[in-house]
């Protein structure tokens, strides 16, 4: 087995993150880019100066925008965390660390506006247009939305899974336990799920007819259903 860094006695004085002794504790150069892009990129979700409300109909218009607002929030918020927890767990800072970090980085800032521009129109449908839409959409221009949306999903979720691939790759020099070992394969598969789905949700907005393109948006409602069953299935094999 090659030298560790991480000898027992090492890990004893770590903290436990779940499963997990926590390896990268202290903030890295890397991680404070990261945390940095990622700030900046849930700026870009906020109105800007120029768009502040003049009046009471514009202060109104610019509220309607909030559930957009928010959900793209959280979609940001939830790939920060996915690199936020790998970051803590393996506290990997090497040459594929950085390339697949930076990668992100550029991704989300480049996949932020279409990110709005989705959840806006959305939910501009489904309430029947009581919410505004950023701009009127045809439905093949809705197509390209959910195509590109699709394609940033995927690639998103595909650098997250790569970054716990490559730390599974190196769980002999980490000297990860049995049981992180599992939770790292866990992590693999829990984000290929998504990614899947947002390779689906790219399939189905290339090619379906007319107002069937909706289906590209629904799809990723099944995330709801998949990301628990796998959390209950890989319990129930890991015990």
């Amino acid at each position: 087995m090659p030298d560790s860094p991480w000898n027992q006695q090492r890990l004893a004085e770590l903290n436990q993150h779940g499963r997990f002794f926590l390896r990268g504790e202290a903030m890295t150069r890397l991680d404070t880019f990261v945390d940095a892009a990622f700030a900046f990129a849930v700026t870009m979700l906020v109105i800007s100066v120029d768009d502040v409300p003049q009046n009471y109909e514009e202060f109104v218009q610019a509220l309607l925008n909030a559930p957009a607002f928010i959900a793209s929030f959280f979609q940001v918020i939830m790939f920060w965390l996915g690199h936020r927890a790998w970051s803590r767990r393996y506290g990997l800072e090497d040459g594929p660390s950085l390339v697949l970090s930076l990668v992100l980085v550029c991704g989300i800032l480049i996949v932020v506006y279409p990110l709005r521009v989705l959840f806006a129109s959305a939910f501009g449908y489904f309430s029947n247009e009581l919410l505004p839409f950023p701009f009127p959409l045809a439905w093949t221009q809705m197509r390209a939305v959910f195509a590109i949306y699709g394609f940033g999903f995927f690639v998103m979720c595909m650098l997250i899974s790569a970054l716990y691939w490559h730390a599974y790759r190196k769980r002999e020099w980490l000297n990860l336990s049995s049981a992180e070992v599992v939770e790292t394969r866990n992590e693999i598969e829990s984000w290929l799920i998504p990614a899947l789905t947002g390779l689906t949700g790219l399939v189905i907005a290339l090619v379906a007819p007319g107002s069937l393109i909706v289906l590209a948006g629904w799809i990723y409602m099944t995330l709801g259903i998949s990301l628990p069953l796998h959390g209950h299935f890989a319990k129930k094999r890991h015990g």
